[in-house]
């Protein structure tokens, strides 16, 4: 699985198109998506915008509070991040 340094390699990548183009950057894709997807906070968090399509950070955050998944802000922007870097969500800028 890939770890956060790896990812620097791999920064300049935008698409998936951009992940295939080797062998071992599409690997390093696949791996990185499944931990995105595999790990249960970020899996409730694209439960919770797959739902809502378009939410506000701190919307999300109430939601997954009173869930009691989360407790802290930055937990949330490092998982929303991760999920970035997947190509799992994009963050739209009002």
């Amino acid at each position: 699985m890939p770890d956060e340094f790896e990812f620097e390699n791999y920064s300049d990548f935008k698409t998936i198109e951009d992940f295939s183009k080797t062998v071992e950057s599409s690997k390093y894709y696949h791996d990185l998506y499944l931990k995105a997807v595999n790990h249960p906070i970020r899996r409730e968090i694209l439960k919770i915008v797959n739902d809502s399509n378009e939410i506000l950070e701190k919307r999300l955050f109430n939601q997954l509070s009173e869930k009691e998944i989360l407790k802290d802000p930055s937990i949330l922007e490092y998982n929303i991040n991760f999920l970035i870097k997947a190509l799992c969500i994009e963050k739209i800028w009002y």
